[in-house]
């Protein structure tokens, strides 16, 4: 009878053993790589955010540049960030590189 308690015991220890992490991503309102539908912790995902930061470091563009030239500028970071052309999320993606990149 001890030995069965002890086996028993040794089995539900082991099994204990093999945990399962369950991780829970958070991503904000304003996260613009969610946004432009890359998913949380993807390689992808980690790409856009590092060129998004990276354009975010390079500031505004100076107050003679038009509005064309700032428009190329957007489509350019977004094609960068690997958003897909002619989807909504690139349209919102140009719109939020327009407005970061706006002087003033």
């Amino acid at each position: 009878m001890i030995r069965k308690l002890l086996v028993t015991g040794a089995i539900a220890l082991s099994a204990s053993a093999c945990a399962v992490e369950h991780r829970t991503e958070v991503v904000t309102p304003n996260d613009a790589c969610a946004r432009y539908g890359f998913t949380a912790s993807t390689a992808d995902y980690i790409r856009c955010q590092d060129m998004l930061a990276a354009q975010r470091r390079a500031g505004r563009v100076p107050a003679g540049y038009d509005a064309a030239r700032i428009t190329a500028a957007s489509q350019a970071a977004c094609e960068s960030y690997g958003v897909p052309r002619g989807s909504a999320n690139y349209d919102r993606c140009v719109q939020d590189e327009f407005a970061a990149r706006r002087p003033g």
